[in-house]
């Protein structure tokens, strides 16, 4: 089936804004030379206000003027949490354990008040544990183990239940419905130095697996153009994206990083790598899905401090993708993105310096007119002066080669959205600076 295409003439005006505050109170007992008990309380309260209006085109007029009530909205969200705990800690520095646990409860209401008055009031209780262990085998090894469950409260955008139409081929609202996720996280964090070589060793593991997952639920046009919307129609082929709350999505990354040092050359030499795999459900035309994301990404820098008045450094990392869908293998694909850069820092002892920075960006596998290679190429130059060189003058240009672009890909369960931004491209600027040091003597 070929791909649809749309096009629409609105006016759109988001606005949205908010507040936090919270509290954080703790009581700490020590119970024998190497043991702790904590209590703690920590409450708190938000509200967020969304008031979007939609006005289409006026012929007579010339001007958007007719307000489009069905694509408008206002309203606002608060949400309240009392969330209480105490904790147990034995050990020291070197070798620590410690459990514990919360109680929260959490308060999610929603108001609508255009197009209609509409009331939501939700209200949850939770355990939430947590428990980690830090253990320091000698002066070069140690490991670290965390674990925390978690709540996190669905967005007000995915609250407001308020058809976008701003891409006519991708609808999306949201669910006023929604509850709130419910995450366990456990992290695992290895170290290892030796400072007689300068040499170094991290390796990170992070599982993660969500209840209640915010996911989304999307509605393929099969047959003839369906679901009006004001003077709106869903194309044959298009689709309408909403949020639900769904089990079965679980994450996990390992990530590796090595460093070593050069002497001959003062080098500091890093090699890093890593894999990840996320699993997310999703519905797609009332059919359960679930999409695996696989990323595979390594990397090399090299960081020099010759001297104080020569520094460099290159580096080159690159990232692969592959995503696979249960349900639509339309949405499988092979993505693969690297950016190779370097960096070069020269200052005289009269105080003239010149720096300059240069990365090659590079995407394949996205959508047609989204894979592009080009250059960011940054300079400056400049001279410290005045006494102890506390003023400086520089004159610097961003993106010298006028290539500056912004790319980027979107994976959420059964959404792939390809993204190029408008940015600011080659420009100029002097700037003068003045260090303040030494207020006063000390008498």
């Amino acid at each position: 089936m070929a791909q649809p295409s749309d096009s629409s003439d609105r006016h759109t005006l988001p606005n949205s804004d908010g507040y936090q505050l919270s509290a954080n109170l703790s009581y700490t007992e020590p119970i024998g030379q190497k043991s702790q008990l904590q209590i703690s309380y920590n409450p708190s309260y938000s509200k967020t206000n969304a008031d979007q209006k939609a006005y289409l085109f006026d012929d007579v007029e010339n001007k958007y003027s007719q307000f489009d009530t069905t694509l408008s909205n206002v309203y606002s969200n608060t949400y309240m949490t009392q969330n209480g705990g105490i904790t147990y800690r034995f050990g020291d520095r070197d070798k620590m354990l410690s459990v514990g646990t919360d109680y929260q409860y959490s308060e999610l209401n929603g108001d609508q008040t255009f197009p209609m008055t509409t009331r939501t009031r939700k209200s949850f209780t939770n355990v939430l544990p947590n428990a980690m262990m830090r253990w320091k085998f000698d002066d070069r090894n140690s490991i670290r183990l965390f674990y925390r469950a978690r709540t996190t409260q669905p967005s007000i955008t995915q609250l407001q239940g308020v058809y976008n139409v701003s891409n006519p081929l991708f609808w999306t609202t949201g669910n006023p419905d929604l509850n709130q996720q419910y995450s366990h996280t456990l992290n695992t964090r290895y170290n290892f130095a030796n400072t007689s070589n300068g040499s170094s060793f991290v390796a990170n593991l992070f599982f993660q697996k969500t209840q209640d997952y915010v996911a989304n639920a999307t509605y393929v046009v099969r047959g003839a153009d369906s679901l009006v919307v004001s003077n709106d129609t869903l194309k044959r082929g298009s689709q309408l994206t909403k949020p639900v709350n769904l089990d079965g999505y679980w994450s996990v990354n390992g990530f590796l990083n090595y460093g070593i040092l050069v002497k001959a050359i003062k080098t500091n030499v890093n090699l890093n790598g890593g894999i990840s795999y996320s699993r997310v459900p999703g519905i797609i035309n009332q059919v359960t899905s679930l999409t695996d994301n696989f990323n595979y990404n390594g990397g090399v820098v090299l960081s020099s401090n010759v001297s104080e008045y020569i520094d460099f450094t290159v580096s080159y990392n690159a990232n692969y993708n592959v995503v696979k869908n249960t349900v639509q293998p339309s949405q499988n694909y092979n993505y693969f993105s690297h950016v190779a850069g370097a960096r070069l820092n020269l200052l005289s002892k009269n105080g003239w310096f010149l720096n300059t920075d240069i990365n090659n960006q590079f995407y394949s596998g996205l959508a047609d007119g989204y894979n592009q290679s080009y250059w960011l190429w940054n300079a400056g130059v400049g001279k410290k002066f005045l006494k102890e060189q506390k003023g400086e003058l520089r004159l610097s240009v961003f993106d010298l080669l006028n290539q500056n672009r912004s790319i980027s890909r979107t994976v959420d369960g059964n959404v792939i959205e390809d993204v190029s931004t408008m940015v600011l491209r080659q420009y100029f600027m002097l700037t003068f600076t003045y260090k303040l040091k030494n207020f006063g003597k000390r008498s």
